[in-house]
Formats: structure tokens, C-alpha cells, sequence
């Protein structure tokens, strides 16, 4: 047994359709990417009651799965290339789709929207540092690993 490495999980985004097959074309998030952290942005709800003796308790009430992205901007790269075309949109054009696949192979599948695209900056000398978030919209599909 051993530790994966974040480099093994792949994020795939929507970036277009191909008319002539009528498939997604989806295209990798990598290129360029040093760093993703997910987080379930949960929703607590946190009540004392009587019976409580003063202490709480703490339901989970809500979430919604997103998925912050750091690194260098790439010219050229089809993934970057289409989030950083959305920086200006709002609304429905900054909504497509997106996959994330586990090194074990379980999917995480679903709508999503690109929020906070910013970049790229940095010092004169240095690569341009981005950053963006994907925010899935409702719970994504999680299709379990195939049994081994």
C-alpha cells in the first residue's frame, strides 16, 4: 500500500461539442496547474438544546462541492484557454461540465460553473500565477471504481 500523489487524479472540463460527432469535447486540466484543493463548502447548522447541559450539536444542512485551482498560466492550453475566455461572463455562459476522476477510478461527474478566474499576475520575472474555482451545481453523480 501506498500514497497517491495529486498527480494522479484527472479533472476533466467541457470546453465544447463536437458537431460532427455530437460529443463533449472535454479537455484536461493540468497544464500549467500546481495545486487543487476540494472542499465540501458545508452549511452547518449548529443549535444548543435544553437537554444540552450548554453543549451543541451540529448537523450538516447543506454543501456544494467545489474545487480551487492555483498555478501558471499556459498560453495554449485548451482547458485554461476556455476558463480564462469566460473571465468577463456571467450567468449561464460560465457553466459547463466537469469530471473528476480518483486514482482508484471513481468518477465524480456533473453541471458545474467557473467562478473566481483571476490572472495572471505575479512579479515581472516570474511565471504568471492564476487561480479559479470550479463550483459543481447540485450533487455531482459519483460513479464508484470498477471491483478488482
Amino acid at each position: 500500500m501506498s500514497f497517491d500523489l495529486m498527480n494522479s487524479h484527472s479533472f476533466m472540463i467541457k470546453t465544447g461539442t463536437d458537431t460532427t460527432a455530437g460529443t463533449d469535447i472535454m479537455s484536461l486540466i493540468a497544464k500549467g496547474i500546481t495545486n487543487v484543493e476540494p472542499s465540501n463548502n458545508e452549511e452547518l447548522s449548529q443549535d444548543k438544546y435544553l437537554d444540552g447541559d450548554g453543549y451543541g450539536e451540529t448537523d450538516v444542512i447543506g454543501a456544494q462541492t467545489v474545487l480551487a485551482f492555483t498555478g501558471h498560466r499556459f498560453y495554449g492550453d485548451p482547458a485554461q484557454d476556455f476558463i480564462f475566455s469566460k473571465t468577463l461572463e456571467l450567468g449561464s455562459a460560465r457553466r459547463t461540465t466537469f469530471e473528476w476522476t480518483e486514482p482508484d477510478g471513481g468518477k465524480f461527474t456533473g453541471a458545474c460553473t467557473i467562478a473566481n478566474i483571476s490572472g495572471p499576475s505575479g512579479a515581472a520575472g516570474a511565471k504568471g500565477e492564476i487561480s479559479f474555482e470550479i463550483h459543481f451545481n447540485g450533487k455531482p453523480a459519483y460513479t464508484p471504481p470498477a471491483a478488482t
